[in-house]
């Protein structure tokens, strides 16, 4: 899409726009394509939605084969772009390998990526595994009492538009929780090509908690009972909060490549969180057959709980003093009322009126000693 941009010359001030709508056409074509095959499975069982595929592949065949001019890219020989490619990536090896920073966002995004490759292939069953234990009709299941596939993958794809539309919101809420108490203190500013003036810490701190509330949201199935009619509400609920997430989370991590990425190598140094999201979808299906369902699930968890770790080691040790003072701060202005009250008690304890009271009650007492 990049290449085939600049080819037509096209603005780019509109690039961005382009990528948004095409995102948003997307991910509303992915929620028609649920509803479609929830009704051909509806209609004609299982094999339904493969037959609904087959017809919209060939569709999509016709209108590639005669409306797309296909991209070759260079025109350099085979063996010399080979050459090329391999030296390419030995240099982006050795340029993650200097800078930690770098290696921690390729470990940390590929992690992420994996996990959400991994939930892709294994929420489907663990959801009918749930839905066994499930008397009656309940939301999210069909006719057949099974999960109702293409209305909750849509929903899937739906909450991720949501969480997408309403990061840029939690991303300022998130920088003004964290900006600064007093204004000698400057926080650390980069500008970022089509993001303008972003704060790291605010991204970073933004990305981390997403990760580890998703750990927690994917630790939930572990926990659930498989016998236990409710399991299967509560499992969808914790997924649709997951894609929720995924959706807040994913222009982050964009933002946090442009942080710490040099852009022409960009392209070359996601290759690394590539692999690992390859290998860590091939240990997902193959550990299926080894461990249980609810297993594999423990183990995303622990992905994402990892990554969460990873994205907050990015931050700098300067942000960090920055967001214990307001901590500080924030305990010093809560314990104000408590502090107020104690001088008021203070100040009425040694009053002339509280000590003549005392007096009283202690000339009282000893009146009642005398009495036989």
């Amino acid at each position: 899409a990049d290449t085939e941009y600049r080819k037509r010359g096209f603005s780019a001030s509109q690039y961005e726009t382009l990528m948004r709508d095409s995102v948003v056409v997307s991910n509303l074509a992915a929620i028609a394509s649920g509803y479609l095959a929830h009704v051909l499975a509806e209609a004609m069982g299982p094999k339904g939605p493969f037959e609904g595929a087959v017809t919209c592949t060939a569709l999509a065949f016709g209108v590639v084969f005669f409306l797309w001019s296909e991209n070759y890219g260079s025109s350099r020989s085979t063996k010399a772009s080979v050459t090329n490619a391999f030296l390419e990536l030995k240099d982006t090896v050795n340029d993650i390998r200097a800078d930690s920073r770098i290696l921690r966002v390729c470990i940390t995004q590929g992690l992420t990526m994996g996990s959400l490759h991994i939930f892709i292939f294994l929420w489907s069953p663990v959801l009918k595994d749930y839905a066994m234990s499930v008397h009656g009709s309940q939301l999210g299941l069909d006719t057949h009492g099974e999960p109702a596939y293409g209305l909750i993958f849509g929903a899937f794809m739906a909450a991720g538009v949501v969480g997408g539309l309403c990061s840029p919101s939690v991303r300022k809420m998130v920088t003004f929780i964290l900006s600064p108490l007093t204004k000698s203190t400057v926080p650390e500013v980069v500008t970022v090509d089509g993001e303008g003036e972003v704060r790291p810490m605010a991204v970073e701190f933004q990305a981390a908690t997403c990760y580890i509330l998703c750990s927690i949201l994917l630790f939930v199935p572990v926990v659930l009972n498989v016998s236990d009619p409710s399991s299967f509400g509560i499992a969808l609920f914790s997924f649709f909060c997951y894609e929720i997430l995924v959706g807040v989370y994913f222009p982050c991590e964009g933002v946090i490549r442009s942080l710490y990425m040099p852009p022409g190598e960009r392209g070359s140094m996601m290759t690394i969180p590539r692999i690992i999201v390859n290998l860590a979808v091939a240990f997902g299906v193959i550990s299926t057959e080894l461990i249980s369902r609810q297993t594999a699930m423990g183990i995303i968890s622990l992905l994402m709980l990892i990554s969460g770790c990873l994205q907050l080691t990015l931050i700098s040790t300067r942000e960090w003093q920055s967001l214990f003072g307001r901590i500080e701060e924030a305990k010093r202005k809560s314990l104000v009322p408590f502090h107020s009250l104690s001088s008021s008690m203070l100040d009425f304890v040694s009053s002339p009126m509280a000590t003549k009271e005392t007096g009283t009650t202690a000339s009282t007492a000893a009146l009642v000693e005398q009495v036989p």
